[in-house]
């Protein structure tokens, strides 16, 4: 069982980006690094980096999506010796924005992002959010990449399961309705995958954070693995219990998991 055992609530880095911000002005962010350890990682994966939600632009001159730029910052953080080289890269979704970050909310291409991701670990997985679009039929058949939709695969040694979008209106993008939604998520969950990548999660009452309830009641009742997911942010700590099993929101967020039976160390 894929267990997060230990998330540390202060970052250990930070990697600063742009983001359209209210009334179509660009505002300057910054994207947190996490370190968690995890129970239940095979032995194939020193290193799974799980995020979601980077809608944002880099601060340099290439203006690349901010996902592009995490692949970097993640290659000189393990060349610095400050994290272990990630084996593994999970994503929730929701990784475009416009170029001149002038609206919120922009709806494009992230083939890029999976690409640059897949150039710096050995395996990358995800789902796609309701932002995002796949310009390139060759994304979903790189020998790296796997982008799930109502689907499982085996990736290092894990179970995968994944469900891309969101609950709302089937006429709009990458939106299901909710009895869809819950069927596909269901079908997904009865195969008990060690790991479930969402875009839209369950929502937190206890804390008052949004999410979908009726996603939260069915992984609640019907699902004891680790479930991560993004589209509505968390503030505060970013992991609870959910029945039997965990959710971890990663919205706007990067963490980094390593195997808590292993000493700590940066380049373990």
């Amino acid at each position: 069982m894929l267990r997060i055992t230990k998330i540390e609530p202060e970052p250990f880095h930070t990697l600063g980006y742009r983001t359209a911000g209210p009334k179509g002005k660009p505002i300057h962010v910054q994207l947190p690094f996490h370190r968690a350890e995890a129970e239940g990682l095979p032995s194939s994966v020193q290193a799974l980096v799980l995020t979601s939600d980077l809608q944002g632009r880099e601060t340099g001159p290439q203006n690349r999506l901010l996902g592009c730029a995490l692949a970097d910052e993640l290659v000189a953080l393990h060349n610095k010796g400050i994290i272990p080289r990630p084996n593994l890269i999970a994503l929730c979704g929701d990784l475009y924005e416009y170029p001149d970050c002038h609206k919120r909310g922009g709806t494009g291409p992230v083939d890029e992002v999976f690409f640059a991701l897949g150039g710096v670990c050995d395996q990358v997985v995800g789902v796609l959010g309701n932002h995002d679009e796949l310009a390139r039929r060759d994304t979903v058949h790189a020998p790296n990449i796997s982008i799930l939709d109502g689907t499982r695969d085996s990736v290092l040694g894990l179970r995968i399961g994944g469900l891309s979008g969101i609950i709302g209106d089937p006429k709009r993008h990458l939106r299901r309705s909710e009895d869809d939604f819950l069927k596909r998520l269901e079908s997904l969950t009865s195969k008990s995958p060690n790991l479930l990548l969402l875009h839209q999660g369950p929502d937190d009452p206890e804390l008052s954070r949004r999410g979908d309830p009726s996603v939260r009641l069915s992984l609640e009742t019907g699902y004891a693995g680790l479930t991560v997911f993004g589209h509505t942010r968390w503030h505060g700590y970013p992991l609870i219990t959910l029945g039997s099993g965990q959710v971890l929101n990663v919205d706007g967020r990067v963490i980094i998991v390593t195997p808590s039976d292993v000493e700590s160390s940066p380049n373990r």
